[in-house]
């Protein structure tokens, strides 16, 4: 749950969107390409093999 306004620096040009999804269809986004970033695609990889969700 977001705790605070958050979103990444200004000055940095972050751009931070927050996404809430259930496994399947997080897993589904990687697959089809929609989730590209590499430490997400670990935790999502990680969390089925653990079957932690």
């Amino acid at each position: 749950m977001k705790v605070s306004e958050g979103g990444g620096l200004d000055h940095e040009e972050e751009n931070i969107e927050v996404l809430e999804l259930d496994i399947t269809e997080a897993m589904q986004l990687v697959e089809s390409g929609g989730i590209k970033d590499a430490k997400t695609i670990m935790l999502l990889q990680y969390i089925k093999l653990h079957n932690i969700l």
